[in-house]
């Protein structure tokens, strides 16, 4: 080759690299597939099962997540199997008897995974029977809160072939299922025959109903299943009545002490053991429930432990023992006054005017409490203050019938509160306007039961209650005032009269009042009247 030539073919050879693209390296497309099953041994499904080892192979690598709270083994087992994996294989070791003509269903939830991007295998059940043939009926179903019907995930639903009162708290179950993300449940391979059904809240995993705050569900008579049945709602509920206690109790702000109960009380006596007060020592707040209250401490005693007793009709509930915070640790020198007025202010709301601390007996000055409509002083306006020493916030109302679209001004001078440590307030001067007329909807409801029971309309707004209202045959009501967005309507069947949702006892067969919602959300426009006809079936 001359000299030409070489020059020739080094020329394209640089031409042809200069044209060459550099491309990335890429590990193809992204695996989006769950893993399969390939074949098992014995094969899912078999029947006159006598085997002590299941081996199940997929069709790539996989790994387990949390497979002791997914894996549903039904029937339960005394001893729960040993789950092991070996790269592609998953390895089912059985340690239990099998009981003789009885199918098993293992149920491994959301468990099993790829190991490269955690696809889920949903659902893997391995069934298998020690008989001649597979049980095939199935019973399935949603499980809600009965007081407000959201979805209950994580739910134990039970099926018991024995049907003593005491089943849910001392056996296992024979056939058990658990609820998903959406509250639904479904147990399968059952056999044909009558069981009775139970939901439960398990805290503490041992499949029984043996804890005061577990929730459960149960049917009052037995289920004849002789073909597969679903699409059931199953109530859950806490006992009301059970073992109270004392969930939480501390002072975490001078003289305040929080004490929160499991459940509500009726008659509560609160007896300090570690001291004795010559007079009255606190001021106690309770919340509308019942179930949470505030002591604030009046004595000037230093005070490092106060030690409680609590009882509630005559029965001694709890006891706790609570750190005092010192008073070197009190550094306030005013009492906070708080208003619940917004620049655009509710025609039909009063204002409610909130202290951060009791208010002493004689520690309000109303007079000295003035409110302005467009710069003029308001004489009839009322302030309610029958609450003071004993109720949570707004311990004062000031109750006035606005006009609307009007400028006010509240205005609070100096020591008009004093509170039970002797703190008053500063100014307090707030201006707001009144919303328009036409700035609201309005509801015009008649309610028609197809029952003979009390019942309650509750009309909520984001899950805040709104109105309520109590009738017992064809009711007609008118919601005004309400600002635009989505409302619902909820009714209670009040089976005792007694004006509240009451919840269910098992032993007593008790079940919780029904609870029925309006059959969709209800928008409100500004300036619009809805006109509703319900009609309820109980």
């Amino acid at each position: 080759m001359n000299l030409k030539q070489l020059i020739a073919l080094f020329s394209t050879t640089l031409i042809l690299l200069s044209c060459a693209q550099i491309v990335p390296i890429t590990g193809g497309e992204k695996d989006l597939e769950a893993p399969k099953e390939v074949e098992s041994t014995p094969q899912n499904g078999s029947i006159n099962f006598t085997e002590k080892t299941i081996t199940v192979q997929f069709d790539e690598f996989i790994q387990l997540n949390n497979v002791s709270s997914q894996l549903i083994v039904s029937p339960l087992m005394e001893t729960p199997p040993e789950i092991l994996v070996k790269g592609k294989k998953l390895v089912i070791k059985l340690k239990d008897e099998l009981a003789a003509n009885t199918t098993y269903s293992l149920n491994f939830g959301n468990a099993i995974t790829d190991i490269t991007e955690n696809n889920v295998f949903l659902n893997y059940k391995y069934v298998f029977s020690t008989g001649s043939y597979l049980d095939s009926l199935s019973y399935s179903g949603t499980v809600v809160n009965a007081f407000d019907l959201s979805e209950k995930e994580n739910i134990y639903v039970l099926l018991y072939d024995q049907f003593e009162d005491s089943v849910p708290y001392k056996e296992l179950p024979r056939y058990v299922a658990l609820s998903d993300a959406t509250g639904k449940f479904s147990i399968t391979n059952i056999a044909n025959g009558r069981y009775k059904l139970f939901a439960i809240n398990d805290i503490n995993g041992s499949y029984l109903f043996d804890l005061p705050n577990e929730e459960i569900a149960f049917k009052n008579d037995p289920i004849q299943l002789d073909s597969s049945s679903s699409d059931h709602l199953i109530y859950l509920f806490e006992e009301e009545g059970g073992l109270q206690f004392v969930d939480k109790a501390e002072n975490k702000t001078y003289g305040k002490v929080d004490i929160i109960l499991n459940q509500p009380t009726k008659s509560l006596i609160i007896n300090p053991l570690n001291h004795s007060f010559e007079k009255k020592w606190y001021v106690e707040e309770k919340n509308e429930t019942g179930d949470s209250l505030t002591l604030w401490l009046k004595t000037t005693e230093e005070i490092e432990e106060l030690v409680l007793e609590l009882t509630d009709e005559d029965e001694v509930i709890d006891t706790v023992s609570i750190n005092i915070i010192p008073k070197s640790e009190f550094k306030d020198s005013l009492l906070n006054v708080t208003t619940n007025i917004t620049g655009s202010f509710n025609l039909d709301r009063n204002i409610a005017i909130n202290t951060n601390r009791p208010i002493d007996k004689g520690g309000l000055q109303v007079g000295q409490i003035k409110l302005y409509e467009d710069s003029i002083p308001v004489k009839d306006f009322i302030i309610f203050s029958e609450n003071l020493l004993g109720s949570p916030p707004p311990r004062n109302t000031l109750q006035y019938t606005f006009k609307e679209n009007t400028q006010y001004q509240l205005f609070i001078p100096p020591g008009t509160f004093t509170d039970i440590y002797g703190l008053k307030n500063d100014t307090v001067k707030v201006g707001f306007r009144t919303k328009n007329e036409s700035d609201y909807g309005i509801i015009n409801l008649k309610v028609t039961p197809n029952f003979s029971n009390n019942y309650i309309i509750q009309l909520f707004k984001k899950d805040k209650l709104i109105k309520e209202t109590s009738s017992k045959d064809v009711m007609d009501a008118k919601y005004d005032y309400l600002l635009p967005g989505n409302y619902q309507l909820k009714l209670i069947i009040d089976t005792n009269d007694d004006k509240k949702w009451n919840t269910g006892i098992y032993l007593d067969g008790l079940q919780p009042e029904k609870v029925i919602y309006y059959e969709k959300e209800i928008k409100i426009r500004a300036n619009w009247d809805n006109d509703i006809i319900w009609t309820v079936n109980e």
